[in-house]
Order: C-alpha cells, then structure tokens, then sequence
C-alpha cells in the first residue's frame, strides 16, 4: 500500500467524517447524558503503524490485562504484527496493507465485528492517525481513550481529539512508552513507571536460525530504514566501516533488512567483506526476534527493531536525525543514540503525520562514522570483560 496516500486519506476523509460524529455526539449527549460504565468487561487496544510501537507496548498490554483480569482483550493492528500480539488478545482484528481497497476492507469488518460486541474501553494508541479513533467510534465503545496532539503543520489532530471520551496529552518531553503508559493509566493502570521488556524467543524463531546456520559470536546491522521516509537511513558507507571493526574483533556479521531492503543489504555486506552474511527477507519477525535476543549489539537506523532489541536487553547503536531519541531512542543498557540535534531536526513529528519533504538529509551524514565504531568496540569489549548490561553490573 502507498504510505503516502494512506496518510492522505486518513487526514481528508478521516477529518471529515471525525467532524461530523464528534458533532453528532455531541447533540446526542445534550438530549441524553450516557451512563457511566460500571464494569469493564470487554477492552480494545489500537495500534496500526509499528513493530517497535509494538514492542514498547507488550509490557503496557500486559498491564491492561492485569487490570481487567476478567475483561476480553481485542488488539486490533496490521496483519504484520501479529506474531508480536497474538499472545497477548483474545480476539485480533488483522488490517492487511497490501492495497488501500483491502484496508478500507478490513477496516469495517473489523468496525462491524466491534458493534456486535461493543467494548466497554477502548485505548488507541496511535499518535496521530485518527483511523483507529474512528474504529473505536465505530465500535460504539462506551469510553474511548486518545492522544491529544498538536494541530500544526497540517492538522494531525483536526476532527480526531472529538472522537474520544477522554483525551491524554501527547509528550514531546519524555520516552514514546511514558506517553503509552499514560493512555493506559487513563484507562484505568495503576501509575507506574514503563519497565521494558515482556518479550522472548520462541521457538518457531530458534527454528529459523537454526535453519539459517546462524552461529556465534555476532552482530547485527540493519541499514535500511522500511517504506516510511528513507531520509532516516545513515550511509552505507558507515554501515560497512563498522561492520568491518566487528569482525576485525572477530565477530560475525548479519546484515538484516525486508525483502524491498535486499539491494541494499548485499551492497553492505558486500563492502564488508567476508563473514558477513546479507539476511534481507529471510526471517520472519519470530527468527527476527530470536537473532536480535543472541547478538552481542544491533547498529541500525530509527526503526521498528531498535525496540525489540530494547525487549531483549540487546546493547542498540541507533542513529536518530529526521527523528529524535528523546522519543525513541534505544531503553536497554549499554545502548548508544547518535544524533546531531541540527536546526531543522526533528522534521517528522505527530503534527505533520511523521512525513518529510527533506531532500539533503544531513543530520544523518553529520553523524561520524569513527564514533560509532568506537562505541562498537566498546560494547564489544565491555561484552568480552563480563559487563552485564541487562544490569550494568559484572558477571
């Protein structure tokens, strides 16, 4: 599915039909106030767009459950993430991408299956689209729990906020999964503060490495940087410098990216040289999982595994520029963001739907090749030493 066209359509349409059922809630309630919810017994939780979102949420989705020990627990997400929220509902709404048609499908099926249940809580996680408003609105949830976003820059919050019973500010100050926790404290988590992790390995993922040969000890790269903006990727140049450092320290060299990234990936571990291997398209996300929880370090661009490997208490050399690691940057110990805070950075925020027009990315070529290398042998040796970094202790 075209990314672009998909946020297009979520602004126009999105906006406009937001509009009129936050006017007609409105009018509705005046006529007659709704009657507080006195038992949850059926909860929603919404997020689309996001591996990594997904990954910081685990441990949030776990606290929803504890909650409402007795409540069913709907996710409703791309099909894409299943593998990662499977074990976590007891219903899942699976939305495919693979055309818009299919999408706008998917999305009523799943709108229509809510009505016939409707939830007595809804937690929509999305930080601007209002997609997964309107399917809470659909669903006719009774409380419907949304961020609060800015409306500059092209309106991300216009005609979304009308469609929540309760708004939670979005915080541009503090970590994405303090802002998860906050929605989910609106719906009833006790405050607490985010502990990451609630992931591991699965079988079906030691399968495939196993299946791969993946031996080692090893590092992962992961140049690319997936369809939303390629502005987010550092150089291949840079990639390979510091792949060439890992297996100069004797380390293997996995080179992981999706099936589009492939050309890309083969160049890096090309420029590399022997012992590293190109994995692009050649897992899926459980032996995704599994290759991250057994490297020593993962050095990638401001994507969706930063987090995973963040889960694992996997060490993350992450390079930030068009995005900011003060809202995503890596949460496991011995993990390093790389950013050069430039004038013009962050340019995709929640008030411009994470879109750039930015032609010259040079927040990402600012970043020096020989400090990431540096900081690679530092994990390395820290790792070589006994340095826990899941503690911060030695073993």
């Amino acid at each position: 599915m075209n990314l672009g066209l998909a946020k297009h359509i979520d602004r126009v349409a999105g906006g406009l039909l937001g509009w009129a059922f936050g006017a007609w809630d409105r009018v509705r309630e005046w006529v007659r106030p709704p009657a507080p919810v006195q038992h949850v017994d059926h909860v929603l939780l919404v997020k689309f767009w996001g591996l990594g979102n997904w990954a910081l949420l685990r441990p949030i989705a776990r606290d929803v459950r504890a909650r409402y020990p007795g409540a069913r627990i709907t996710i409703a997400t791309l099909a894409g993430n299943a593998p990662l929220v499977e074990d976590l509902a007891d219903d899942l709404l699976l939305v495919s991408t693979r055309s818009t048609w299919r999408t706008v499908r998917d999305l009523a099926r799943a709108a229509w299956r809510l009505r016939r249940a409707p939830p007595s809580l809804a937690l929509d996680f999305e930080q601007f689209a209002r997609s997964g408003a309107l399917l809470a609105r659909l669903g006719r949830a009774a409380q419907r729990v949304g961020f609060r976003t800015p409306a500059t820059g092209g309106g991300a919050s216009r005609g979304r906020d009308a469609l929540y019973t309760v708004t939670v500010p979005w915080r541009e100050d503090a970590h994405a999964s303090r802002s998860f926790r906050d929605l989910a404290e609106a719906g009833g988590v006790a405050p607490a503060p985010y502990v990451p992790g609630g992931l591991a390995v699965s079988e079906a993922g030691r399968a495939e490495l196993r299946a791969l040969e993946v031996a080692g000890p090893y590092v992962v790269l992961h140049p690319g940087s997936g369809d939303n903006f390629p502005g987010r990727r550092w150089s291949e140049a840079g990639f390979a410098a510091v792949g060439r450092a890992a297996r100069a320290a004797g380390r293997q060299v996995y080179v992981t990216g999706g099936p589009s990234e492939a050309p890309l990936v083969a160049r890096t571990a090309a420029a590399i040289g022997d012992g590293a291997v190109p994995l692009a398209g050649r897992l899926a996300i459980p032996g995704l999982i599994a290759l991250l929880d057994g490297a020593e370090v993962l050095a990638r661009t401001d994507t969706g595994p930063v987090h995973l490997a963040s889960a694992l208490a996997t060490p993350v050399l992450a390079f930030y520029g068009p995005n900011t690691p003060v809202l995503y940057g890596p949460l496991s110990a011995g993990s390093r963001a790389f950013h050069r805070d430039l004038p013009c950075s962050p340019c995709i925020t929640v008030a411009n739907y994470r879109s750039s027009r930015c032609r010259i990315h040079s927040c990402m070529a600012s970043i020096p090749t020989g400090e990431v290398v540096a900081a690679l042998q530092q994990v390395l040796r820290d790792h070589a030493t006994g340095v826990d970094h899941s503690t911060g202790s030695t073993r």
